[in-house]
């Protein structure tokens, strides 16, 4: 099937590797180099992280027509008190890729399918809320001491979310699986 993979596979052999495929997702923890131990072979690596070290790691992998797709936060120690009360907003960038089945016109089989962009979102410490959006991703957070947990809505899809909540940021990842894609992203906000 690997020669089917590579170029561009006529709609019989579309119609196969699709059969065939399987997705995996899921949230872990990284090693230093943004690894994933889970992970398949590499077809996609990343972290994203401010000066302080507060960040996320994405990598995807696959292994003939198997796709992984993990997300994790990074080792980060320094995460400040949070207040008792009182909202902040705080500003950033969000990072999304995608991989699996053929999605239409927006992606090829087994090519990654990258969204990027901005959002605001408001940390409210009296509720305990972490919540937000911009046109392609809403999170829908909630936090118990600085964990972060809750759902984000890709394209108007749910997505599991776990994050950390600093008293001037915060940053969270999430994924997805379905039969046709595997999911997996991350934000970085900061007052």
């Amino acid at each position: 099937m690997i020669d089917q993979i590579q170029g561009s596979p006529t709609p019989e052999q579309l119609i196969s590797l699709e059969a065939n495929t399987t997705l995996i997702s899921g949230i872990g923890t990284p090693d230093a180099n943004g690894t994933f131990p889970d992970s398949l072979a590499t077809i996609f690596k990343g972290s994203f992280k401010n000066l302080e070290g507060h960040g996320y790691a994405l990598e995807l992998g696959q292994d003939d027509t198997a796709f992984s797709a993990y997300a994790g936060l990074l080792p980060s120690t320094d995460r400040g008190p949070l207040p008792l009360q009182g909202i902040a907003a705080m500003h950033g960038t969000f990072n999304v890729i995608e991989v699996g089945k053929s999605d239409g016109e927006r992606r090829d089989f087994a090519e990654p399918e990258t969204t990027t962009g901005r959002i605001t979102l408001r940390a409210d410490f009296r509720f305990k809320t972490l919540q937000g959006s911009d046109d392609t991703l809403k999170v829908d957070g909630e936090f118990s001491g600085n964990t972060v947990t809750g759902e984000v809505f890709f394209n108007a899809r749910p997505a599991t979310l776990a994050g950390r909540l600093g008293s001037d940021h915060a940053v969270g990842v999430f994924h997805r699986n379905d039969d046709v894609t595997a999911v997996i992203g991350g934000f970085l906000v900061e007052r």
